[in-house]
């Protein structure tokens, strides 16, 4: 796509007209009136930055063969034929009727058309000069042109268009007696008088009358008289100022049109679809007179907006800056060679975003200057605007509603809604047998830390060939760091670890991305520093302060760090560490919001927020709670249980607490209490502390015996679940009762290891990020991901469906990518570069589902998630929802029996 200059403010500049195009308020675009904005191209190539710009404004508005939002553009060729011969707007108001925004309708812009065609009958040179009945009906015979309902009106009148009446004998006359009066004669006559109440009788549509000074009411004249009387007076003037005084006509009435489409409303289809306000874009010619006529239109437009009080049109202008200046004195455009300096594109941006209200005096056009080109830059990457789209057009919802409530409102329809409505679906959430299952995984014979050393040589390797391969002068690499935790002691402990699939996945991405390399000269090959944080990331800051320090020795080729697979406070310190010292991060499994300290930190798993929304819709909505006959219904109460100093399980508790309401009742448990004699209790927010695990136990019981579909909400660690277990199966009250919970991605590796299995008790849904290997749903890299994991690690490998060396894997990818941008585009691999290709956007399909990390995005757009219910034969998925694929097929977007329910998306 063609950018748009790229410089200082230039960003800040097309954000702020995006938000004016598609505003958030909807009745702004009523409201909230815009200067028109020219801005000035300066230097030896001014006018192939000014065409630079307006180019890649109108594929800003026009990016994929069809319009956005309604807008309408003038080269600088039609506006120079047009200069002095004929008024702007006859150009702006025809093309902004073509190509409307798909399923929006058409706009009906029945006074420009009327001013249109007497404008055009004034510029006729050749047209006799008419009365106000002779130019009535000029007009109507246009309008019947447009209209098919006023046109077969008039074919029934039976007058051809020689004006004879068809038909032999007395057929034709008794036509002539009494058709034409009925169809032809009165219509003509009701239209025109009709014209007259609305444009000059009218206060609330009299914009005409009040152009031209004429009292409202119904002593008011006739509309076609006064106008027939202006075109007369028009001609007798000199040529250049009559195409002044109709281009203010055209534009008054133009604006009065678009002002009445604007109006916020919720009923009308077609007023719900008009959420944008229109654009007029002008690329103005570097010659005296073309610059001047465009210059005068800025400012004839000002007024006609402030006199028609019509907000919803966004004008920018762009022209060589030697070329147009504004007059302080009165604001009048006027070509001339020494054009006063401009403000940068940055004030012009704040004054969009300021502007409110209505003002009293015709605001005067924002000048702003077009940053200076960046050398050997191809301009902005821009977005397209992205105003919100609809299945239907108005038209279609108009008729769907209609044959919908007829529907309802018959018997049938009545007795299909009975039948709906009395046979709710029971059936529970689990147990599909067409779904693939997560299988149970074998725990390896190896100890855990021949595991994590078994990975941390694959990268030595990988390492080595980097420094063979880069040694022969074939290639540029450069060092990313990873930061992770230490690995379990003991074989049990690797449920609760993710230090080995992390190493896994970093080194099976390294493999890939350097294959890569070796084909393509303009990549880059990466080398992996590891570096081991200690347990459960104790050593996380001093490390980062480490990798802060080793960054600044000149040569130490570090690009940027990955991991951190868990959300906690030592990890978020650390995050903080490294953005101080301006090292792009890129998370794995690490999911809290909180550990978004700043613009150098992303991640590829979805956030808590995200993954709370749709645990929490998935609670209310979904048939998870056994009554114990087979039948399963929503939960109607939940209890959160969460650790208030694991920065984790605070937030995502806090969370799914607050998207889940009916008001859960929180109990905290932090691992070696913490009331410390303290009575226990609701604390000052509602939430119940308790100091060990058979506490913890015993309170969710009292709760689930009170309301047997209350869901357990485990925002804890999976440790302390494994522990909870043990107690509520045996040391409570409620031994044998059915239990249901729903936990998060720290339960995914233990549930799928079968930690949970001999509880026939327990139903338990946990989320995962991937779907399980051979899902259908699966893009071709995650199945190639998963064939190359199965090859080197096992098909029945602890980590191979728990989603955690595939985030990993795609934490390499990202950064990868921003490398190799920034290598293709200043043959400079720093840090700086490569954090301005992530501040610039990647879209990118990875192994755990597309990586949509648009610009000034921190995480993936719709991020997959999925729920799994634990099994005997396996963790089988009950919910996907989010991008999986880049293609529209592989968007899930609707869950449940039937895709009943829809799945939450990312604003």
């Amino acid at each position: 796509m063609p950018g748009f200059v790229e410089g200082e403010g230039a960003e800040e500049f097309i954000e702020a007209l995006k938000g004016a195009v598609v505003p958030r308020d909807r009745k702004a675009k009523g409201r909230d009136l815009l200067p028109p904005v020219l801005l000035l191209a300066d230097g030896e190539r001014a006018v192939a930055h000014a065409h630079q710009a307006m180019r890649g404004l109108r594929r800003m508005l026009y990016p994929d063969g069809a319009k956005r939002v309604p807008y309408a553009a003038l080269g600088p060729d039609e506006i120079r034929d047009a200069a002095g011969r004929r008024p702007l707007t006859l150009d702006l108001g025809r093309e902004l009727c073509v190509d409307v925004p798909r399923r929006t309708g058409r706009l009906r812009l029945t006074d420009f058309f009327l001013t249109r065609d007497i404008v055009e009958l004034a510029l006729d040179p050749r047209a006799p000069e008419p009365d106000g009945r002779a130019l009535r009906d000029h007009c109507y015979a246009q309008r019947i042109a447009r209209g098919p309902l006023l046109r077969a009106l008039w074919t029934l009148g039976g007058e051809g268009a020689e004006g004879g009446t068809a038909g032999p004998g007395w057929i034709a006359e008794l036509r002539r007696l009494l058709t034409r009066p009925l169809f032809q004669l009165l219509p003509r006559w009701w239209w025109g008088r009709r014209r007259t109440r609305l444009l000059l009788r009218s206060t609330r549509r009299g914009w005409y009358a009040d152009w031209r000074r004429i009292s409202h009411g119904r002593t008011a004249e006739d509309f076609f008289e006064n106008a027939a009387r202006l075109l007369r007076a028009e001609r007798g003037r000199d040529p250049e100022a009559a195409v002044g005084r109709w281009e203010e006509l055209l534009l008054r009435a133009l604006l009065a049109d678009l002002r009445r489409a604007a109006r916020p409303g919720r009923i009308s289809p077609w007023r719900r679809r008009r959420r944008t306000r229109c654009v007029f874009l002008l690329e103005l010619p570097e010659d005296v007179a073309g610059a001047a006529a465009g210059s005068r239109f800025l400012e004839r437009y000002a007024e006609a907006a402030r006199d028609t009080r019509c907000a919803a049109v966004v004008v920018v202008a762009v022209s060589p800056a030697g070329m147009v200046a504004v007059s302080p004195a009165d604001g009048a455009g006027v070509p001339r060679a020494d054009g006063a300096a401009a403000p940068p594109a940055g004030d012009a941006a704040a004054r969009l975003r300021g502007a409110s209200g209505m003002p009293s005096r015709a605001p005067r056009p924002l000048r702003a200057a077009l940053p200076a080109p960046v050398p050997e830059s191809e301009g902005l990457d821009l977005d397209p605007v992205s105003p919100r789209t609809f299945r239907l057009g108005p038209a279609a919802e108009l008729t769907l509603t209609g044959v919908v409530v007829a529907a309802l409102l018959s018997a049938p329809g009545v007795w299909l809604l009975d039948r709906v409505t009395d046979e709710p679906d029971r059936g529970c959430l689990g147990g599909a047998s067409s779904e693939v299952v997560a299988g149970r995984p074998e725990l390896s014979a190896d100890s855990p830390r021949k595991q994590y050393e078994d990975a941390r040589r694959l990268i030595r390797e990988e390492n080595a060939r980097v420094g063979r391969e880069v040694g022969d002068g074939d290639g540029t690499a450069r060092t990313v760091v990873h930061i992770g935790s230490d690995v379990a002691a003991d074989p049990q402990g690797q449920r609760y670890n993710a230090a080995v699939p992390e190493l896994r996945g970093i080194a099976l991405a390294q493999r890939a991305l350097n294959d890569e390399a070796r084909n393509d000269s303009q990549k880059v090959w990466l080398r992996i520093d590891s570096r081991n944080a200690g347990d459960d990331f104790a050593s996380a800051p001093r490390i980062a302060r480490q990798v802060a320090e080793d960054a600044r020795r000149k040569g130490s080729g570090i690009i940027g760090v990955v991991g951190f697979s868990k959300s906690l406070k030592q990890t978020q310190e650390a995050v903080r560490i490294l953005g101080g010292a301006r090292i792009p991060v890129i998370g794995t499994t690490a999911t809290a919001d909180l550990m978004q300290v700043d613009g150098y930190y992303r991640r590829v798993a979805p956030t808590d927020s995200r993954e709370a929304a749709i645990e929490a819709e998935f609670a209310r909505r979904g048939n998870i709670m056994d009554d114990g006959t087979g039948s399963c219904s929503p939960a109607r109460a939940a209890v959160v249980v969460k650790d208030p100093r694991d920065l984790y399980s605070d937030e995502i508790g806090t969370l799914f607490a607050e998207r889940f309401g009916a008001r859960p009742f929180t109990l905290e448990y932090t691992p070696g209490g913490r009331s410390g004699g303290v009575t226990q209790g609701p604390g000052p927010d509602g939430a119940a502390r308790k100091d060990s695990i058979g506490e913890l136990a015993d309170a969710v019981c009292e709760r689930v015996v009170a309301n047997p579909r209350t869901v357990v909400y485990w925002a804890s660690r999976a440790l302390q679940f494994s522990a909870f277990l043990d107690d509520f199966g045996d040391n409570t009250a409620c031994e044998g009762r059915k239990l249901t919970v729903l936990g998060g991605n720290d339960l995914t590796t233990a549930a799928l290891a079968g930690a949970y299995a001999d509880r026939p008790w327990l139903r338990l849904y946990h989320t995962v990020h991937v779907l399980p290997a051979g899902h259908p749903r699966l893009s071709d890299i995650a199945k190639k991901f998963n064939a190359d994991y199965a090859r080197d690690f096992g098909a029945h490998d602890l980590w191979r469906d728990d989603g955690r060396a595939a985030l990993a894997y795609d934490a390499m990818q990202l950064m990868a990518e921003a490398a190799n941008r920034a290598f293709r585009s200043t043959d400079n691999v720093e840090r700086s570069n490569v954090q301005i290709g992530l501040d610039n956007g990647i879209r990118k399909q990875g192994a755990s589902g597309y990586l949509d990390v648009g610009r000034g995005r921190s995480v993936p757009r719709d991020k997959p998630l999925v729920i799994l219910h634990h099994t005997d034969r396996g963790s089988e998925p009950v919910l996907y929802c989010g991008a999986f694929t880049q293609n529209p097929a592989g968007r899930a977007t609707h869950w449940g029996p039937r895709g009943k329910f829809s799945c939450p998306r990312d604003s």
